[in-house]
């Protein structure tokens, strides 16, 4: 059994934004961090296509932290979430493969200007500084690198298509 004093202590240090970051894997900037940015750069616009196999049932809560922790810091930032979807297996579809009974399977795209602005994204506190948003968003990927098993990305590029999916069902 852990002892009160130790538990509240690692309670208090995971709530400071160090101890988030550092749990999140993201290197620590303590002091206030101000940020002024250069003109915007031109680049080839990248896509990324980010897989995630998380504890079974959090799906609800992993959509939630993001939206509410990582997406507004990411988007100060210059990235555009495009959405994030929970792979579904529906029956009767031939080459859909069968839900695991560990896992989830989660997919999440995200745009950036370049390789070098989803680069730069990797250290976030130089892009966006280091205040309350930046703190929400340390604590909540800590806490989705906590509901992850695995994760990997893949990088695509080509041109947007601005026509969203419509359907149309045929009339009687």
């Amino acid at each position: 059994m852990i002892p009160r004093m130790l538990l509240a202590a690692a309670v208090i240090w995971l709530a400071t934004a160090a101890g988030a970051q550092e749990t999140a894997g993201i290197g620590v900037a303590d002091s206030p961090q101000r940020v002024r940015h250069a003109v915007p750069q031109a680049g080839d616009a990248v896509t990324t296509l980010r897989y995630f196999r998380i504890q079974k049932g959090s799906y609800a809560e992993f959509v939630q932290v993001s939206r509410e922790g990582v997406w507004p810091f990411f988007e100060k930032i210059g990235a555009r979430v495009v959405g994030m979807w929970q792979v579904i297996h529906p029956q009767g579809v031939d080459d859909a493969d069968t839900a695991s009974a560990d896992y989830d399977e989660v997919w999440l795209i995200t745009r950036y200007a370049s390789i070098s602005h989803w680069r730069a994204t990797r250290d976030m506190a130089a892009l966006g500084g280091n205040g309350d948003d930046y703190r929400a968003a340390i604590k909540a990927l800590a806490r989705r690198r906590e509901l992850t098993i695995a994760s990997d990305v893949r990088f695509l590029q080509g041109p947007d298509w601005h026509n969203p999916p419509q359907y149309l069902p045929p009339m009687d």
